[in-house]
């Protein structure tokens, strides 16, 4: 779910905001930044005997291994009746009280390897809009705009003018709070107007991040247990099968599945930020109950976002 948050103006403390946004003449985007640092508050105790589990079936090295259910190919995922990658439906991003009449609402979605900015342009005023343009403050993933703003000018009075936005991950960068907290600018002929928005972390899951059986476990192990969490999700009626496949479609990659005790699915995965930011988890099922779920990552800051996007994934 698209979280928003708009401004007609920029009061005290936005002095960056305006001096970072008002330049909306789209300089060469600067090179890439390093991942965001790992914030390690609010860490919670490991999974008891949760290495146990992981490792009790995965090969290590050094002989042949017990033999846990292999994780699906990917390739037998994507059937015609393989799910999509969920797109959230659009929400108000800026509401036309804030905006001199200009409404814009949009999505956020990832298709061909490319976030997309889904937007609506919609024009409550008795004149015609033109000359639009779009620009985001620095963020914590270095999102910004991969072209200029597209609108088919001038917008009437009661018209909507759809529009799609690529994103690119190459821009300036500067840790948010929360971390996926995007502000923006949109410009057109009447004024510029400020708003923000939090993305969604499904759009940032790259479709590098599958990662081989014998390299999970190791990377487990190298990630302290202060840096996991755990979680009870809300309940999900989709069988295994279908969890899996909506999790691939999401570029949640399955590493490994098995059965646990008391007739429990174990589901292993793995996720990677456009930024390089792993993410392990370990998803169990059991009929009659919630999914719980873990995840362990160096940066714990990403944590409550994969969180939210898995919970989206699986509700939908």
């Amino acid at each position: 779910v698209v979280s928003t948050q708009s401004t007609g103006e920029v009061g005290g403390g936005g002095d960056l905001l305006i001096g970072d946004l008002l330049s909306l003449d789209y300089p060469a985007p600067t090179p890439a930044q390093q991942p965001v640092a790992a914030n390690n508050a609010n860490q919670q105790q490991p999974v008891a005997d949760l290495l146990g589990d992981i490792f009790g079936g995965i090969d290590l090295g050094g002989g042949a291994a017990p033999a846990p259910v292999a994780a699906s190919n990917p390739m037998d995922l994507f059937s015609l009746s393989a799910p999509a990658n969920y797109v959230a439906p659009p929400q108000v991003l800026l509401p036309a009280a804030r905006a001199k009449g200009l409404e814009v609402s949009g999505t956020f979605a990832r298709r061909n390897k490319v976030i997309n900015m889904d937007l609506t342009l919609t024009n409550k005023t008795m004149m015609g809009m033109s000359g639009f343009a779009i620009q985001f403050n620095k963020n914590s993933f270095g999102l910004a705009p991969g072209a200029p703003l597209s609108v088919n000018c001038p917008v009437l009075p009661g018209v909507s003018a759809p529009t799609s936005l690529a994103i690119v991950t190459t821009g300036p960068v500067m840790k948010m709070e929360p971390l996926l907290k995007v502000q923006m600018a949109m410009k057109n002929d009447i004024d510029v107007f400020y708003f923000e928005c939090v993305v969604p972390a499904y759009v940032l899951f790259v479709e590098e991040g599958s990662m081989e059986r014998n390299l999970f476990p190791q990377m487990w192990r190298e990630i302290p247990d202060e840096k996991e969490k755990q979680f009870s999700l809300p309940f999900t009626n989709k069988s295994q099968e279908q969890v899996e496949q909506v999790l691939t479609a999401n570029n949640v990659f399955v590493v490994a599945t098995r059965q646990g005790g008391d007739g429990e699915h174990l589901i292993y995965t793995s996720v990677k930020f456009t930024n390089g930011i792993w993410v392990l988890g370990e998803l169990r099922l059991a009929a009659g109950a919630p999914p719980t779920l873990a995840l362990k990552t160096q940066t714990v800051a990403a944590i409550p976002d994969v969180h939210a996007a898995i919970c989206t994934i699986l509700a939908d």
